[in-house]
């Protein structure tokens, strides 16, 4: 099985060891990671996101995000339905690493 990884700050932390993560400040770029028994690290920008849409990716629907124009018509309107096609020929975890890879990331702040 893959592992995957995570940066927040300093600390490369594995996925699976994640515990919690504070959304509290998503909107200005900011997340505190809690992880491996408690330890806590901040994750910005990018890195905030791209752990947010990994773990829970419906956490920042909702949320006052600057979005590309269109952002989300190629995943909604593509993957959407390739990821259908795929799972019925037996591709599951490739239409989800499909799925995940369309899902757009936030410009910045509406």
């Amino acid at each position: 099985m893959e592992r995957i990884f995570v940066k927040a700050g300093d600390t490369i932390i594995p996925l699976c060891d994640i515990e919690s993560v504070d959304i509290a400040g998503l909107e200005s770029g900011s997340i505190t990671v809690t992880y491996a028994g408690g330890k806590k690290a901040e994750a910005h920008d990018f890195d905030a996101f791209e752990i947010v849409m990994l773990l829970h990716p419906a956490a920042v629907e909702g949320r006052r995000l600057r979005w590309a124009k269109n952002a989300w018509a190629i995943h909604n309107l593509v993957a959407h339905p390739l990821l259908q096609v795929m799972v019925w020929l037996g591709f599951r975890k490739q239409a989800l690493r499909l799925h995940d890879m369309t899902v757009p990331k936030p410009e910045g702040i509406r």
